[in-house]
């Protein structure tokens, strides 16, 4: 089986020389131009370096790369996937027939020292072997692959290609190899290549990685110490909504108008709120004007932050490429395996199908739980976990970042899963502003005109009443 590797395929041309013009434009006679045509390898010297030790390191942005990575697991694409500032697009597992792709084998390491004896492999090969096995078979009875997805283990080979630039490459490396990647050798070693192959392109930047990025990485432990004594418990599983609405910007609806009305005509505050308060209708015509308009900046006035419960690692990778949020997730080490899973309809409808389905869970399960009691790292423990696992996440997203959100995730060809958060999230938020979320819904709802092509649901009319009458 072929290893997890990162390969650098293209970057920006003469990457140091960009750099070096950027370094140079602010305090340098000439136009953009002249100064670039002024600046090559024999006169940079340590400019970039100087200039990035001084603190200035969003020069190094202007070097961008292209990075594909190959037979990565499941578990580095979502580590990956949390860097925002970045451009991902990943072999699709709701599409594309996984049952050949098999997964990555990791070495066993003992709490104790040393690496655990041959068995832990065969039977981690076994189960692996084995799910994907059974993956195939639900295939075969008609599920959907992008249900049957979710038996699938955490160490599923995937390809991902990504666009970055220096700067925010620079912080990934940080995090693979001194951050909270370095626990994890597939992160390490990958981390490791990508940093020479970046010091082979871009010296003057890559070189000094650990004088540019600091800081620590360790809040996990440093929180789970601080509570130790707290009485703190997991919840019960069951025993909260899909979506929880923990807080959110006071009065949304009129904080988006008075933003309009204070930018574009200049009158006090205190007039435009008393003002607003008193016109309901002037309040809703204001908002009409800034949602119909493309740069909606109003909107991302208002914040509101959710916790969404019970979401399947799979559903985690839908969200996650969301990159205007501020995504909390918890630690894979700590909760992501879960004694529950989610449940998909066309499980539930088929016997034959559910227990096939139940049985992934409990043989994976098993081996995770003897695994554990054999003191196996935690860290190693993460390939035992299925893509049908759930955890609780915290999200914050501004007004229009939930615009776009909702858009594409409330319709009707969205994955079932992430769209019952999308619904969820869409009624919590029409309960606090519905003037602001009275107008948002799918493409359909919000367009007039469904944005799926040939590939439509055909259910405009119902969706446009669904999301009319919805409360």
């Amino acid at each position: 089986m072929e290893k997890a590797r990162a390969v650098i395929l293209a970057f920006t041309p003469e990457p140091e020389r960009i750099c070096a013009s950027a370094a140079r434009i602010s305090s340098t006679k000439g136009a953009a131009t002249e100064i670039y045509e002024n600046t090559d390898q024999s006169n940079i010297g340590q400019l970039i370096k100087r200039v990035v030790a001084l603190g200035h390191v969003t020069i190094t942005e202007h070097a961008v790369f292209n990075i594909a990575f190959e037979n990565v697991s499941a578990f580095f694409e979502q580590f990956l996937i949390e860097f925002r500032l970045a451009a991902y697009t990943i072999k699709s597992r709701r599409y594309v027939d996984y049952s050949e792709m098999g997964g990555l084998s990791p070495e066993f390491r003992l709490k104790k020292g040393g690496l655990a004896d041959a068995s832990f492999g065969e039977r981690f090969e076994t189960l692996s072997r084995e799910l994907f096995e059974d993956y195939h078979k639900l295939l075969e009875a008609g599920i959907p692959k992008e249900d049957a997805r979710f038996v699938l283990p955490y160490c599923l080979r995937s390809h991902i290609y990504c666009t970055v630039n220096a700067r925010e490459l620079l912080h990934i490396l940080h995090s693979c190899l001194n951050g909270r990647g370095a626990a994890y050798p597939e992160i390490r070693q990958i981390g490791e290549s990508l940093l020479d192959q970046a010091k082979e392109i871009l010296p003057d930047v890559f070189d000094d990685i650990d004088k540019v990025e600091k800081g620590r990485e360790d809040k996990e432990n440093r929180l789970c110490e601080l509570v130790a004594d707290k009485g703190v418990q997991r919840r019960a599983d069951g025993d909260s909504a899909l979506v929880e609405l923990l807080t959110h910007s006071g009065e949304p609806d009129l904080m988006v108008a008075v933003s309009a009305l204070v930018s574009h005509s200049g009158c006090s505050s205190s007039d435009a709120l008393g003002m607003l308060r008193d016109d309901e209708e002037l309040t809703a015509g204001i908002i009409d004007i800034v949602t119909s308009d493309r740069r909606r900046r109003e909107l991302e006035q208002v914040n509101v932050t959710f916790r969404l419960n019970d979401m399947s690692l799979s559903c985690l990778t839908h969200l996650a490429r969301h990159r205007i949020q501020s995504l909390v997730v918890p630690s894979f080490t700590e909760f992501g395996k879960s004694r529950t899973c989610v449940m998909p309809e066309t499980i539930t409808e088929n016997e034959a199908a559910k227990e096939i389905y139940m049985g992934c869970f409990e043989k994976s399960m098993d081996l995770y739980e003897a695994f554990r009691d054999a003191g196996v790292m935690e860290e190693d423990l993460v390939y035992l976990y299925l893509s049908g696992n759930v955890m609780d996440v915290v999200t914050t997203m501004n007004g229009r970042e939930l615009y776009h959100f909702l858009k594409l995730r409330c319709c009707d060809r969205a994955q079932w899963e992430i769209r019952n958060y999308a619904v969820g999230m869409l009624s919590a938020v029409r309960g606090i502003s519905p003037v602001l979320f009275g107008k948002v819904g799918p493409g359909c709802f919000m367009d007039g005109v469904c944005p799926e092509g040939k590939m439509s649901c055909g259910k405009q009319v119902e969706m446009k009443k669904l999301f009319s009458n919805m409360e």
